[in-house]
């Protein structure tokens, strides 16, 4: 028997808890949002140095 199966259900109240949870961690708030928030800031700078300065 696996570990899945072995385990109980969770509680209505232990579900809302993870996937609230899980719904935190996405969006522009979280760690994954930020960084790719920073990437896309770093890129439109060198987008804007190469069309005033050229390579």
């Amino acid at each position: 028997m696996s570990l899945i199966q072995q385990r109980t259900p969770l509680s209505h109240e232990d579900e809302f808890k993870y996937a609230k949870l899980a719904m935190e961690w996405y969006g522009w708030g979280s760690p994954i949002g930020l960084g790719i928030l920073l990437v896309a800031l770093a890129a439109a700078a060198v987008l804007v140095h190469i069309a005033i300065y050229g390579f």
